[in-house]
């Protein structure tokens, strides 16, 4: 907690003294006693983890942490899991607030732009709810746009989700999440590297990204800008030997820019939960909760007589892509059908698509999304859409 505690002392240093003395309270305990670190640290950093020790910080810190129900977790502990150890620079310890991370493995990172498009908000949400559902524990940085949208996505599954805060968990960041920073500790957990009042500075977030990544068997990235904080995050990720997951968007989009330039460079491309669940379980094997045929929607399961039917102008078959996991309350047709029986060659717009489905704007999107991406949906000039080449019937262009 000394070395946590004292300005200066970063990972680097703190790992170069555990080698050279064994262990954090071996270096602590030689450094107060007076030892000669000629070559190993500066003296101001010695001189200051004195006064750390002399002054017992620890003490007051560690009162913070009981008072916000956290604590302060080492290697070897439950809430320091062992996949973190293998991140370069590891983290001294970690403040840990809500349900042991040991508890909560296995981790998949879900991060993007702090301004997601609508669809990418729509993304991020079904994308986290449907890995909860599969026996997975978000993780992502509490930050605006997709972080939040993330943790929301998996907090209303039901699943379990973790924060990893750029700041002290007693300085929540942004202000607007402290509800969601709350709802997060009662069923998942927040964490930080930080003093319990750290405030945010930049600085603070490029390191909260390696902990993130370093938690996760994976990081999917949603949306991202060509330079963003997402992407150091799946910097850090291949660094660490995780997988790296990218959502492809279209190329006239800026926040496409970031997915996709992941995806040119091997990244795997994610359409849905089954992509990244796919990957991961070749290395975890099963996960423990059974999880629905994510392609069985929209024009799967029996592809040809749902596309035939809307070439033909005609509503898909109602058995056709039926599945638990997809349907609307009530027993109803798949959003992704209904949006994609009200496709055609003549273009419609999203509003149009929204008044005949009476689904939320981000719903909407994200079905469009899941159909462009099989094909089965085209983007047309003015954010309109028709029916993809997929579904049309032989030698029908559009005009």
């Amino acid at each position: 907690m000394a070395l946590a505690l004292t300005h200066g002392v970063g990972p680097a240093i703190a790992a170069r003294l555990h080698r050279a003395f064994g262990s954090y309270l071996g270096a602590v305990t030689a450094i107060d006693g007076g030892a000669i670190l000629t070559g190993l640290v500066p003296a101001r950093i010695a001189a200051a983890v004195r006064s750390s020790v002399s002054r017992r910080l620890w003490v007051a810190e560690l009162e913070l942490a009981r008072r916000a129900r956290a604590r302060f977790a080492l290697p070897g502990d439950d809430d320091y899991p062992d996949i973190l150890l293998e991140v370069a620079r590891a983290p001294v310890g970690i403040f840990v607030s809500g349900e042991t991370l040991g508890g909560l493995a296995p981790m998949i990172g879900v991060v993007g732009t702090r301004t997601p498009t609508p669809r990418g908000a729509a993304v991020a949400t079904e994308l986290a709810a449907d890995l909860v559902r599969s026996g997975l524990t978000v993780v992502s940085g509490l930050a605006r746009g997709v972080d939040t949208r993330a943790h929301e996505g998996a907090l209303d599954a039901g699943g379990r989700t973790v924060a990893v805060l750029g700041c002290g968990l007693a300085c929540v960041y942004p202000l607007e999440n402290a509800g969601l920073a709350h709802d997060i500790a009662a069923s998942g957990s927040l964490v930080s590297e930080f003093p319990m009042l750290s405030e945010p500075r930049p600085g603070c977030f490029p390191r909260r990204n390696r902990i993130i990544s370093g938690l996760s068997v994976g990081v999917v990235v949603v949306e991202a800008a060509a330079r963003s904080g997402a992407l150091i995050t799946a910097a850090r990720a291949l660094e660490q030997g995780r997988e790296v997951f990218a959502v492809p968007g279209p190329v006239d989009e800026p926040l496409s820019a970031g997915p996709n330039r992941l995806i040119k460079a091997g990244a795997k491309l994610t359409e849905d939960a089954g992509d990244v669940l796919d990957e991961l379980e070749r290395a975890w094997g099963p996960f423990p909760v059974a999880r629905p045929d994510w392609r069985s929607t929209g024009c799967g399961g029996s592809p040809d007589a749902a596309c035939r039917a809307v070439a033909a102008g005609e509503r898909p078959p109602s058995g056709v892509g039926r599945d638990a996991a997809s349907e609307d309350r009530g027993g109803t047709v798949p959003l992704r059908r209904r949006v994609l029986s009200l496709l055609s060659l003549t273009p419609v717009s999203v509003d149009e698509l929204v008044a005949g489905t009476g689904a939320p704007v981000a719903a909407v999107l994200s079905a469009l999304l899941k159909l462009e991406l099989a094909g089965e949906a085209q983007s047309s000039p003015g954010g309109r859409f028709v029916v993809g080449e997929r579904c049309r019937a032989p030698g029908v262009k559009r005009s």
